[in-house]
């Protein structure tokens, strides 16, 4: 089934980038010609691929049934983050902005579709789990479909909170169909037990996707050589990127202190902008071994040298890396004082980066070295999933209302947004735009990481807090430590995910 998957997810991958390139102007002002309307009527183009291409669920009338969904509200209180999980699900009304109209014509032609009403309750994670464990403990029918980030959801999948979907009834969720993960599939779940879905429903996936972002008018005044071309040739490493801007630190004011008033060729949200680095460098923490099961095979050698660059990068001549949140660091690249930042795609939809005055382009995440053949980067493992309650009285609704509206989001959201969101409105270049491709293109969602909490945290103690802490001894104490449960805590798992 896993290379069935890969299949799809290629196919997917394909018409993704295929729609963004229908009808595309390179000019900046491409937003205020492209409507929703405009691609829809496109007869000949990619979105025309996107209507034939139907899901298999097949006629059902709901008889007018309300079906609750609990899922992840926008974050508050930070610059990007409050946007991964922004409209993902539900939009009141109409309001002209297209991927807006987008998310509520899909809920209304599945609702109509079904005869049924979709009511969306958004809270923080932690009143979902509280929702969650309490009518799970009263075995209460309070909502058909729980959504909550990935990283927390596999908890309540393998402790039995969930429907298997492969297991019910009915076969409305095909995994094989584009609308899917596959890659997410492949990594978190068993081929015959799939109790998280994740896919193009999950907006929040490819929001959370990080890249990087670099300030154009610097490079032309630092007279950096042109980066998609260091990108496309395969030069762009994490040890060009140390050396491109480590001698980047101006002090401005002249006081002597590295403050948000300077300039500097680099900074991040350090803690939680450094796990992408375990995909983009291609280490992996977990793999699955010749008999199907999951097993501890991190490279430490690699992943030592690995973190020891990352420092360099954070801590470096060239670094700010005095970030008290996130948002300081979109700041402080907004506002042109940094020439680059390691940032979630979705900061290409905040007023921040849309009100910037330079002009941005992104890269992909650096490889570890020339030698390394892809460029790859992984979404944030908070993500949204979708699920099934084991206390849904009737999950086969459920499934067909869950693989509706992601067949649609595929069809007609998908678009949308990646077109006049992500393409058509913020990236002001087609360089910019193929770099886009390509991140989107090299995703990879890291097991091990996802499983974080099973694993003893293992991502926070090698990476996370030695960079927080800028220690790199922290690497080399915090694995020995951990060595000693490993074994235990990969065996555990391995038990509640395939009962072995």
């Amino acid at each position: 089934m896993r290379k069935i998957r890969l299949i799809a997810l290629a196919l997917f991958i394909a018409i993704l980038l295929c729609s963004c390139s229908v009808g595309v102007d390179s000019s900046k002002d491409t937003d205020t010609s492209v409507t929703t309307a405009s691609l829809n009527e496109n007869p000949n183009g990619i979105v025309q691929l996107y209507r034939d291409l139907e899901d298999g669920v097949p006629a059902l009338n709901f008889g007018g049934e309300t079906i609750r969904i609990l899922s992840l509200a926008p974050v508050i209180n930070t610059s990007s983050t409050r946007y991964v999980y922004d409209n993902e699900l539900w939009v009141d009304e109409l309001t002209s902005e297209p991927l807006n109209d987008s998310i509520y014509n899909r809920n209304l032609y599945v609702m109509e579709r079904f005869n049924c009403k979709i009511e969306s309750v958004c809270e923080d994670s932690s009143r979902i789990r509280e929702i969650l464990e309490i009518t799970f403990g009263a075995d209460e029918d309070a909502y058909q479909i729980i959504g909550l980030g990935a990283a927390e959801s596999v908890s309540y999948a393998i402790d039995g909170y969930y429907h298997n979907v492969l297991d019910l009834k009915t076969d409305y969720i095909d995994p094989e169909a584009p609308w899917w993960s596959g890659q997410f599939f492949d990594e978190i779940c068993n081929d015959d037990e799939i109790y998280l879905l994740a896919g193009s429903l999950s907006l929040s996936m490819t929001r959370s996707i990080h890249a990087t972002f670099f300030n154009k008018r610097i490079a032309e005044e630092q007279k950096v050589e042109n980066l998609y071309d260091v990108v496309n040739n395969g030069n762009w490493t994490i040890d060009y990127q140390i050396a491109l801007v480590s001698g980047m630190y101006s002090d401005l004011d002249g006081d002597d202190t590295r403050d948000m008033d300077d300039t500097y060729g680099y900074c991040s949200p350090l803690y939680w902008s450094t796990d992408s680095y375990w995909s983009a460098f291609d280490i992996d923490i977990l793999a699955y071994n010749d008999i199907g099961e999951y097993e501890f095979v991190l490279n430490e050698e690699k992943a030592y040298n690995g973190l020891e660059k990352i420092l360099a990068l954070c801590y470096g001549e060239g670094a700010f890396s005095n970030i008290t949140a996130a948002k300081d660091a979109d700041t402080l690249f907004t506002s042109g004082n940094v020439f680059m930042i390691t940032q979630k795609l979705v900061c290409a939809e905040t007023p921040e980066f849309r009100n910037m005055q330079d002009d941005y382009g992104i890269l992909p995440m650096p490889k570890y070295d020339e030698k390394q053949k892809e460029y790859y980067s992984m979404p944030f493992e908070r993500f949204q999933t979708y699920s099934v309650p084991k206390t849904n009285r009737n999950p086969e609704m459920a499934t067909a209302i869950l693989e509706a509206l992601s067949a649609e989001t595929w069809r007609k959201v998908i678009p949308v947004y990646s077109e006049m969101v992500l393409k058509g409105k913020y990236l002001s270049d087609p360089q910019s735009r193929n770099m886009f491709d390509m991140i989107i293109t090299n995703t990879r969602v890291d097991a091990g990481l996802t499983y974080d909490k099973q694993m003893g945290e293992i991502g926070s103690f090698l990476f996370r807090y030695p960079v927080e802490n800028n220690k790199l001894s922290e690497f080399t104490t915090n694995l020995a430590s951990k060595n000693r449960v490993l074994k235990l805590l990969v065996k555990e798992l391995n038990n509640k995910i395939f009962g072995n």
